[in-house]
């Protein structure tokens, strides 16, 4: 069925459930795994007058700490369950176009991402990676869903 999954994690609870189910359906198809995290651009942030004390490099740094972290987190369930994956944090914008390039340039076959399920004017505000992905992918993509009042 899928040869190459890519699971698509920003260290979020419902990013753990794309990643469970990512990781068990690479088991039971024999597909590889790939995880991604994608490290927004920095966006220098002002109070009043004063610019906040973090800099560009500053927020690579930390921003790349968490992705580390957060794609041991699905090394490690991979691992466990006897899945290959590789992993992978790339920066750049709009995160949906990120995690589609990612999936076609390492010739995955299924995108599996989590979705917050947010609504109305924060939904607007926010957006939704899971939606744009769903609008605009050429690839399949599963959006994964945390059990209601979880997430």
């Amino acid at each position: 069925m899928f040869k190459h999954i890519l699971v698509a994690t920003d260290g979020s609870p419902v990013a753990a459930v794309a990643t469970r189910t990512a990781v068990e359906l690479a088991k039971a198809c024999g597909a590889a795994l790939t995880a991604l995290h994608v490290i927004e651009p920095f966006h220098a942030t002002a109070y009043g007058k004063f610019m906040l004390p973090s800099s560009e490099a500053v927020y690579l740094h930390h921003a790349r700490l968490e992705a580390v972290r957060y794609l041991g987190d699905v090394e490690e369930a991979a691992t466990v369950a006897g899945v290959t994956c590789t992993t992978s944090y790339e920066a750049g914008a709009p995160v949906h176009q990120v995690i589609e390039e990612a999936a076609q340039e390492r010739h995955c076959d299924l995108i599996v991402v989590g979705s917050h399920g947010r609504r109305g004017l924060q939904r607007l505000l926010l957006g939704s990676v899971a939606q744009k992905l769903l609008l605009t992918a050429t690839l399949p993509v599963l959006v994964c869903r945390a059990p209601h009042g979880t997430s």
